[in-house]
This record gives C-alpha cells, sequence and structure tokens, in this order.
C-alpha cells in the first residue's frame, strides 16, 4: 500500500513539475519579447538618427495627398490584422487546441513585422488588443497560450509610432483600431479589469507618448455641435489637413459608456469611439466596425459619411470574391492577414489594391 503511494506521489509530483516548466515556458516568451522590443526602440533611435530618409509615400497611394480635396471617408487603405502579434509557439496552439478546437489553433499561425516595417511597407491603419497587466497596458493575443507579440509594451509601442511619425511627418493618417480584450483573464493572475480610471490612464498616456501627432476628437468637434452633427454639417477633414496624424478608435464593446461617462461631449477623450452598425442613433456615431462584407449595408453607411472598417479574410482564408466585394462596398479600411506587414508571407500571395498600391481614392 505504501509502495503504491509513494508511486501515486511521484507521478503526481512529476505531473505538477511538469505544468510548472510549461507554464514557465509560456511566460518566458512575453518575458523575451519585452527584451527584444526594448532592444528594437534603441536600435530605432539610432536608426533615424543616422541620415534617415523619409519613406516615399508616393509609392503606397494612387492620388495626390497634398490635394486638399480628398476627405479621410474617400479613401480606402488596407490595414493589418491583429497587426502585433507574433506567431507564437507550437507548444501554445497545442493548448488552444485542446481547450478550443485545432482548426482554430492553426488559425493563429501567423505573425507580422515589427510595427516599423509594416508603416514602411505602407501599412496606415492598424488594429490593437490591450490589456492591463499589473501597472502597465500590453498587447495581446490570447493570455499565456498566444502571447507573443512585436509590442507587447503599449507604452512602448506608441513611442515606436511616434518616431516614424515624426521621422516621415507628412505619412497618411494612421488609424489604429483599439480593442479593449477581457478575456481569458484566469490564464494569467496579473491581468486586471479595465475600468473609468484606468480608460482615463489610458488617454492620457496616448496624449503623452504621440503629443501633437495624436487626433482627437475635440480636434475636429465643431462648438456647439455633437461629433455626429459635426460630420453631417461640415464632413470629415481632409487627408491633406491629416498627414502626420495618428488616430485611434475604441473598438466598439461593453467600454464605449464607461468611456463616454468621462465627457460625453468627448472634448476630454483621446480616441473616437467606434460603433456597430445596428448602434448608430448615438452623438459619437463615426466609425463602424462591420465585420462581415455586406456590400448593401456598408454603402448605405459610407453614403452616409461613415468610415467603415471590414474583414477581406479571416481565419487565414482568403477569398478573391470577398475581397472584391468589400473594396466595392466603400469599406475606407480593409483588414487582412495578406498584407505586406505579415512575416514570412510568399510575396506572390500579398494583397494591393489598384494598381499595387495600398492606399487608394475610393472610387
Amino acid at each position: 500500500m505504501i509502495k503504491i503511494l509513494k508511486i501515486v506521489l511521484i507521478a503526481i509530483l512529476s505531473m505538477v513539475t511538469v505544468f510548472v516548466l510549461i507554464v514557465f515556458r509560456l511566460y518566458a516568451i512575453k518575458i523575451y519579447d519585452s527584451v527584444l522590443q526594448q532592444n528594437h526602440l534603441k536600435k530605432l533611435k539610432a536608426y533615424y538618427e543616422d541620415n534617415y530618409v523619409e519613406v516615399d509615400e508616393t509609392q503606397f497611394v494612387n492620388f495626390d495627398r497634398f490635394d486638399d480635396e480628398t476627405t479621410l471617408d474617400e479613401i480606402q487603405m488596407l490595414a493589418s490584422h491583429n497587426s502585433y502579434k507574433k506567431t507564437g509557439s507550437d507548444l501554445g496552439r497545442f493548448f488552444i487546441g485542446l481547450g478550443d478546437s485545432f482548426e482554430e489553433a492553426r488559425a493563429l499561425k501567423y505573425g507580422y513585422n515589427n510595427l516599423t516595417e509594416q508603416f514602411e511597407s505602407g501599412i496606415r491603419s492598424m488594429e490593437f488588443d490591450l490589456r492591463k497587466r499589473k501597472s502597465s497596458f500590453v498587447l495581446t493575443h490570447v493570455p499565456l497560450v498566444d502571447n507573443s507579440s512585436v509590442a507587447p509594451d503599449f507604452a512602448s509601442a506608441l513611442e515606436e509610432i511616434n518616431l516614424y511619425s515624426l521621422n516621415n511627418p507628412t505619412h497618411i493618417p494612421i488609424v489604429i483600431l483599439l480593442e479593449i480584450k477581457e478575456d481569458w483573464m484566469i490564464l494569467d493572475h496579473a491581468l486586471q479589469d479595465i475600468e473609468k480610471e484606468e480608460l482615463i490612464e489610458l488617454d492620457e498616456l496616448l496624449v503623452n507618448k504621440l503629443g501633437t501627432r495624436l487626433y482627437k476628437p475635440s480636434d475636429f468637434i465643431q462648438d456647439g455641435l455633437t461629433l455626429r452633427e459635426t460630420i453631417v454639417a461640415q464632413g470629415w477633414p481632409t487627408v491633406t489637413s491629416l498627414l502626420g496624424k495618428v488616430i485611434f478608435v475604441l473598438h466598439p464593446n461593453n467600454m464605449n459608456q464607461t468611456y463616454l461617462d468621462i465627457d460625453d461631449s468627448l472634448e476630454s477623450q483621446s480616441m473616437f469611439i467606434g460603433s456597430y452598425a445596428d448602434e448608430l442613433d448615438t452623438d459619437y456615431a463615426s466609425f463602424v466596425v462591420q465585420n462581415e462584407v455586406d456590400v448593401t449595408l456598408i454603402n448605405s453607411l459610407v453614403a452616409n459619411q461613415f468610415i467603415v472598417r471590414t474583414r477581406i479574410d479571416e481565419s487565414l482564408v482568403f477569398d478573391q470574391m470577398r475581397m472584391d466585394d468589400a473594396i466595392m462596398s466603400g469599406a475606407q479600411i480593409l483588414s487582412s492577414d495578406f498584407t505586406k506587414g505579415r512575416k514570412d508571407l510568399d510575396q506572390d500571395v500579398m494583397i494591393t489594391l489598384y494598381n499595387y498600391t495600398v492606399i487608394k481614392r475610393n472610387t
């Protein structure tokens, strides 16, 4: 009996040891990525100081960005999806397969170049998943099991964005969709809830890191009007007036009202508030997330001066007909995992828009 108990105890201890080693291995990915990010930032600063030449924006755009007539809602641009994400580990995807499905795990086998390389390839719209971990905001997909990131620390990511913008002051405005994630928090005990206080902290971080490069709702809203009324009355600003600017849009979710409660005039906030197509009767309705490519619906939204983000593809499955429909719909932000920004993607499967550009007039 004692011998059996010893065998059972040894087996339990062995399993616990293996579990601890696995968890440590997955946590180590995040630590390693953070070190890489800080080294990358140091190299970037030297890169910009060493006779840096501004990126030629004309290679990405099929119109004159200085014409002072084209407005923000009159262009289409390719956006990278989960733009911060690295491919991650096979071990992590194995656990995703066990917990969800191996089809879902395979759909996560992709990653992107660093933010600067994406900008230099013409990407002007990105998507970030943000969480609060201890005292910092971080960019990660699924805690622990798919947590590898080219920009794990959000504050440092903003520094990288600001460096690019400062050194390329006439770039097409960068639009970043920021989704606050609250799922799978059980996988990382250090993750925290994000509420009003944290949203105010987030706003302050955006201003501190981006300064005048950040284009806020208050930079646009006319006195005495709401954001929606301003759009209807005067339309969106021209691309020319927004060159060198960075726009953040809060992905629609249960944070909308909490964020609006900071200041319902949006005079204080750093981000525009995104909406879904069935919730456009608000004073802040401006950017719309419409994942499904419904040409008729998106046509209608664009005609009513909304800026729409839709997805060209999902789960790493590309469909040319869906892409054609997305372009025809007039959606201004076309999200894809097949952009030039993606790492280890063959050149012949990277998508572009008109005449190999990634930003075009919406015709």
